[in-house]
């Protein structure tokens, strides 16, 4: 405790010198965990995206990630009502699953033929219900976006959908969706010649819908959606579009669809068997996904089934972290470079000003471990101030930029993303980051420390 007393005594017998330490040692720390923050911040803000429309893991059958994306009807999901069974029934996976949800993907052409307008899109048949729950995951608390995630959609309304705003716009629905932020669009010019009427589906979906009910209801934008079913002939369905969604990808943006599975399967499995892409199942707590696919592994049989967690799914996920630790990594050594030669400096200096004074030491009797730990302290302690300064502006500054709900749009996004700093969604980020800064300024101070513990006596008491 004594060398602490002393060590601090030291520090201050030149205070510019060490305000100027404290100070770089405070900077890089600042740096540090603002900028690390930040990466925590993208990282669970895109595992909470990710969580949200596609859940914790999925299952498909058997050889899908391989061949599905080529020949989709062959490797769809039958019976897959009895897996959801199994899956809700099994007491440990109700105590982790928050839900689980069947979906359908699929590929087709969307038209507005009142508009004269058409586009392919990609679609997928979700259960509503189920779907918005998954939207309102939130296990890190976090201010993602603005913009409400919610379909709206419900569970009885066989024909709705939502459609993103980049899509909305293409197919000229703007109007009849009410919205008031879409470009004008220009008028087309007409050429001379006979006007040819415009397709119009509407004829071959009468069949789709029972007797009494309208394929488009009063006051809605419709879409006709044509597609080749399981058995490859082409099929058509209306769907009375409820809302345009701003989505987070502009790939989904101008051209997603969700819709209620019910019509996704009237779509692409016609009067065939109903099957889904797969099941979708949302924890809640990413932490519990490696027992969770533990236990489904054990009670579905492995043969018939994959289950994968959203990572695999997802590889750009992982991908996307290892970026950012990189980048982390390497600003994180400059930061640290900068503590090293600070430190270093200012030690070296003190012990240049200070050898008459070690010669004096030495010759009362302190050994040369004493001098080193008395210089090791002093390094210590200018680490212990810097770094904790650091990581109280940096707590001050990610409170006001979090408060200040700064957004941006980051690279292929259509909606913009708050801009957030948190320092405690890991909890050992702080923590090692304080102690990663306080070593390298003590061991900084090992290279003074040994120079002065070195000295010889005679030499130290007659120098000047």
């Amino acid at each position: 405790m004594r060398t602490f007393t002393i060590a601090y005594r030291n520090i201050y017998r030149n205070t510019r010198r060490s305000l100027m330490t404290v100070l770089a040692i405070a900077v890089s720390s600042v740096s540090v965990l603002l900028f690390g923050g930040n990466i925590l911040s993208i990282i669970y803000t895109l595992q909470t995206g990710y969580v949200r429309t596609s859940g914790h893991i999925h299952i498909y059958k058997s050889g899908y990630s391989r061949y599905g994306a080529t020949n989709p009807a062959a490797y769809s999901l039958g019976d897959y009502e009895q897996v959801l069974r199994t899956i809700t029934a099994d007491p440990q996976l109700q105590s982790s699953v928050r839900a689980v949800m069947p979906f359908l993907y699929f590929q087709g052409i969307a038209g507005n033929f009142a508009a004269d307008t058409s586009q392919a899109f990609s679609g997928i048949g979700i259960l509503p219900s189920i779907f918005d729950r998954f939207a309102g995951w939130d296990d890190y608390h976090l201010k993602v976006t603005k913009t409400d995630i919610s379909t709206g959609l419900k569970d009885a309304d066989a024909t709705g959908g939502v459609v993103g705003y980049g899509m909305a716009d293409r197919l000229d629905l703007c109007g009849p969706l009410r919205l008031d932020d879409c470009p004008p669009r220009p008028e087309p010019k007409k050429k001379p010649g006979k006007n040819v009427p415009a397709m119009d589906f509407s004829a071959l979906t009468e069949s789709d819908f029972p007797a009494g009910t309208s394929a488009q209801d009063a006051g809605s934008a419709r879409l006709d959606l044509l597609a080749a079913t399981s058995g490859g002939a082409p099929n058509v369905v209306t769907l009375n579009v409820r809302k345009a969604m701003r989505m987070g990808s502009k790939a989904f943006n101008d051209g997603l669809i969700i819709m209620n599975l019910k019509l996704a399967q009237q779509l692409v499995c016609g009067r065939a068997e109903k099957k889904v892409t797969g099941l979708m199942l949302q924890l809640d707590h990413t932490k519990d996904i490696p027992q969770t696919l533990g236990r489904l592994r054990a009670i579905l049989p492995g043969d018939d089934l994959e289950i994968k967690s959203f990572q695999e799914v997802r590889p750009m996920y992982g991908q996307t972290i290892s970026m950012f630790a990189t980048i982390f990594g390497f600003v994180a050594f400059i930061m640290g470079v900068i503590v090293l030669f600070t430190t270093v400096n200012t030690m070296s200096m003190s012990v240049m000003e200070r050898i008459n004074e070690i010669g004096t030491a030495r010759a009362l009797g302190l050994r040369r471990s004493d001098i080193m730990r008395q210089f090791v302290a002093e390094g210590f302690l200018l680490g212990v101030i810097g770094t904790t300064l650091g990581a109280v502006a940096a707590l001050a500054i990610s409170g006001a930029i979090n408060w200040a709900e700064v957004t941006w749009t980051p690279p292929d996004y259509a909606t913009p993303v708050f801009l957030s700093v948190h320092l405690f969604l890991q909890p050992l980020f702080l923590p090692a980051c304080w102690l990663g800064l306080v070593a390298v300024a003590t061991l900084s101070s090992l290279i003074p420390a040994r120079n002065a513990a070195r000295m010889m006596i005679v030499d130290a008491l007659r120098h000047n």
